[in-house]
């Protein structure tokens, strides 16, 4: 569908929805709407006048087609939107991860290793300012920080076929560095499922995931009804429309003797911890941790003390073993 849009760089709006339209006629968009989409439509064909009938079927085809289209080719930009000035505090060292196209994922260090290694993954804006290690850092722990490709001076932009690949190679090297029974990998949000996918090509002592959703069509799908002009895109198929639907469970099920804790806080609007209860409680290896009061944005900050008594266990535990 790409080759329709490339050069309509000067479009206008309402060209570029009708050009959009067209592609999504192409792809047969109206069989991938789903069941309560299409069932909307045939009601409204029932009920109205026929020229309105027309106008309406036509705004709600564009409205729904547009979203399927976006959900499928281009949702990487939403995902992981560009924010390319690095505003912190100047790395002891930094690690570069580049894929063949270019794309750049930057690796911060700041402590050093007198009791272990924390490999971090931030949420989809990156930001690192946003976050807050002096605890950790009181600890004698080591702090990894990834900065996606097109966040916090990395260059590119973060492509879903590639950040699997990239993020893999940077725990490789970590681990390498610090030892498996020393690394203890820590996801915030949409990080929190990159973090549990790397864990299964590289054992690390455990999983620390906080405001986390038990898949990304859940959390895409909790995010569009949290605003009143997108809530029915709700109604769309979305784990159909990813090119893939990243799941905890599945994730978490391949490393069965992994330590992992979920750090979820009660008043968390965009990814409710009742979503994990049920997911979570088929899983013997996996601890969930409600935080009292925390929302989506502060679980992380206000539950750090609680991840450190974690992050010690498990690093004791896989020592033992060693």
């Amino acid at each position: 569908m790409h080759w329709a849009l490339e050069g309509c760089g000067k479009c206008s709006p309402t060209e570029l929805g009708v050009l959009s339209l067209a592609c999504l006629l192409r792809m047969n968009v109206f069989e991938l709407l789903g069941a309560e989409v299409r069932s909307f439509i045939g009601f409204a064909a029932r009920r109205m006048p026929r020229n309105f009938i027309v106008l309406l079927a036509s705004a709600a085809l564009l409205y729904f087609g547009c979203a399927a289209y976006v959900l499928h080719f281009e949702v990487d930009r939403f995902l992981f939107p560009q924010m390319p000035n690095f505003v912190g505090t100047t790395a002891e060292a930094t690690l570069s991860f580049k894929s063949d196209s270019g794309n750049e994922l930057l690796v911060r260090r700041y402590g050093e290793a007198s009791l272990g290694c924390v490999v971090f993954f931030p949420g989809q804006h990156g930001t690192l300012s946003a976050y807050s290690f002096s605890d950790y850092s009181a600890a004698g722990l080591a702090v990894f920080i990834l900065a996606y490709p097109g966040q916090d001076g990395a260059l590119g932009r973060t492509e879903l076929s590639e950040i699997e690949g990239l993020v893999a190679k940077a725990l490789a090297e970590i681990v390498g560095a610090c030892g498996s029974s020393q690394t203890v990998v820590v996801g915030v949000s949409l990080g929190a499922m990159l973090a549990a996918y790397s864990a299964q090509s590289t054992p690390v002592a455990g999983l620390v995931l906080s405001s986390t959703a038990p898949s990304l069509s859940s959390a895409i799908r909790s995010r569009l009804r949290s605003n009143w002009a997108l809530a029915p895109l709700g109604w769309l198929p979305l784990s159909e429309l990813l090119r893939h639907d990243y799941s905890l469970t599945d994730a978490l099920m391949r490393s069965p003797d992994m330590h992992v804790a979920i750090f979820q806080g009660t008043q968390d609007a965009q990814t409710p911890i009742e979503h994990l209860r049920t997911p979570v409680a088929l899983l013997r290896n996996v601890q969930l941790v409600p935080v009292p009061g925390g929302s989506h944005s502060t679980t992380f900050v206000s539950s750090q003390s609680a991840q450190l008594v974690v992050i010690r266990s498990m690093l004791r535990l896989r020592s033992e073993r060693h």
